[in-house]
């Protein structure tokens, strides 16, 4: 087969490289997270955030890539750290980004850098690590529905969090029980929070499912071009 017609990248080498760039971005964004936050006074929270956790899951994920190199990478953990990650760009982006950047933007350059590194480049570089390095018509159909269990891990770990814990976030502009705004009870009441979780569960199915059909698609190109 021609290297044109691959639907990946085999090198390597070259998967070598760019994973070890990725690493030194995601570490990068969370030491500056660390920095920026702490000297703000809240580093000891920052774990508490998804996008912490997520961009953590990341970088041990391909750190045992970079590692071990595996001769065949798992479908079901690729899917799974890829959606992981995913959804912290897209929630940051689409519900967070304008109240967060409103906060941190005049008081530290660095935890702004900080942010488009996590919440940004390393979302993206996942995405482009799928597409680049991995081969594609692996998912299966119940992939999506097990891909939404680390959302829903924290989901659950924030709320016993908040029940169990004195200690509260000041990174939206008010103290919070609550380490996102769609998820705090006391402000909208458990209705509106299990609607936007429901709301969200929708979307990040859907999104699941695109990338399973997107992915048997690529997998059959792949297949045509052999």
């Amino acid at each position: 087969m021609r290297p044109s017609k691959r639907m990946y990248i085999k090198n390597r080498h070259v998967k070598q490289i760019y994973r070890l760039l990725f690493l030194l971005a995601c570490e990068a964004g969370l030491i500056l997270e660390f920095v920026g936050v702490g000297s703000l006074g809240g580093a000891k929270m920052l774990l508490c955030y998804y996008t912490v956790l997520s961009n953590l899951v990341c970088f041990f994920h391909f750190a045992y890539l970079v590692i071990v190199q595996p001769a065949r990478e798992n479908a079901l953990i690729k899917g799974a750290v890829t959606m992981c990650i995913t959804v912290t760009g897209l929630v940051y982006h689409f519900m967070l980004t304008g109240v967060m950047e409103a906060s941190v933007s005049s008081v530290s350059p660095v935890l702004l850098a900080g942010n488009t590194l996590v919440h940004y480049v390393v979302p993206i570089g996942t995405v482009l690590d799928y597409l680049l390095f991995f081969p594609k018509g692996n998912y299966k159909p119940l992939h999506p529905l097990a891909w939404l269990a680390l959302p829903y891990l924290y989901l659950l770990f924030a709320l016993i969090r908040a029940e169990v814990s004195t200690a509260t976030f000041t990174g939206y502009g008010g103290q919070s029980r609550f380490p996102y705004p769609f998820l705090d009870v006391d402000m909208f009441g458990w209705g509106k929070v299990l609607l936007m979780i429901l709301a969200l569960t929708v979307v990040f199915l859907a999104l699941g499912y695109l990338a399973f059909v997107i992915d048997r698609l690529l997998g059959r190109s792949r297949k045509r071009a052999q």
